[in-house]
């Protein structure tokens, strides 16, 4: 039964704005790459995973990205903007029997956190992973026959509830740490400890060049 991963990548320089407050818009840009490399490298690296698309809107490069089962789709193609029109795009293009459906900002996103939402989906269940707050949706895994309409965006774990309710579609749960765990707030940021082991290798690289800049910048004000 084949399954397919979605990734969509909003507009570079649009992406995490909440994070302007105490990151430049480079290191921002640079920290958004990162944590994409990150999922779709877990994606394309998971055994049950055939396919992975990447929507991309402006500012991606496709060499910026992991070598793979990748396929990279423009935005632009899609006849509506925003998140949910970029993954519906999508599903209407391919046959996979299953479809996962993830955001771009979990950098602790394991091999494992997948195993156990494809493991859900055993006999026709649609899968729900929340974030932290359990208030948002990071990640939807939804058969291809089902109704279950995509609710992103405010609320979208209750909301993903209720419609799979409304259709009468079978629906679990699954909490992974590396699902739950992405980078909205600037206080987020203090997750990213690159001596953790589950952190994904782009962004612990990301954080070593951080926090080097940030040292040399505090040296030559010292001196």
């Amino acid at each position: 039964m084949t399954i397919e991963a979605v990734v969509a990548l909003k507009t570079l320089s649009q992406s995490k704005r909440r994070l302007s407050a105490v990151l430049s818009d480079d290191r921002r840009c640079d920290l958004v790459e990162a944590m994409a490399q990150d999922v779709l490298s877990c994606l394309m690296g998971h055994p049950e995973i055939d396919t992975v698309h990447a929507v991309c809107g402006e500012g991606w490069n496709r060499s910026a990205f992991p070598e793979g089962p990748l396929v990279v789709w423009q935005e632009a193609k899609s006849q509506e903007g925003g998140l949910i029109a970029a993954y519906q795009m999508i599903a209407a293009k391919t046959a996979a029997e299953r479809l996962l459906f993830i955001h771009a900002d979990l950098p602790f996103l394991g091999l494992e956190d997948v195993s156990a939402i494809i493991a859900a989906s055993i006999d026709h269940y649609a899968v729900l992973s929340p974030d932290l707050t359990e208030t948002g949706t990071n990640a939807v895994l939804r058969w291809r026959h089902q109704s279950l309409p995509l609710c992103f965006g405010e609320d979208s774990f209750a909301r993903h509830q209720q419609a799979a309710e409304a259709t009468k579609t079978p629906w679990q749960v699954v909490r992974t740490s590396g699902v739950a765990r992405d980078i909205d707030e600037p206080e987020d940021l203090d997750r990213l400890d690159d001596d953790d082991p589950s952190l994904g290798k782009a962004t612990a690289r990301w954080s070593v060049a951080v926090d080097t800049n940030v040292s040399m910048s505090a040296t030559h004000r010292a001196c």
